[in-house]
């Protein structure tokens, strides 16, 4: 595998958006009979809604931090 950071970054995100489907799976009330594919696509979209927030946030720290870091040279 090369050392190719485009692709590692893209292999992060999917494995963070397929470890959010599963814990939203997970969380998921079993015992409920009424859980339609419609309920079950919600869940995924507030899971993946939340981890792009969590990105979001991410990458404007790190935004911050590399503009304080090249302010400060």
């Amino acid at each position: 595998m090369t050392n190719d950071k485009t692709l590692r970054f893209f292999l992060m995100l999917f494995c963070i958006f397929l470890l959010s489907l599963i814990f939203t799976v997970f969380d998921m009330s079993f015992s409920d009979v009424n859980s339609t594919p419609y309920n079950l696509g919600y869940a995924v979209g507030v899971a993946a809604r939340n981890m792009l927030k969590i990105l979001a946030t991410l990458a404007i720290v790190k935004m911050v931090y590399v503009k304080m870091k090249a302010v400060s040279e």
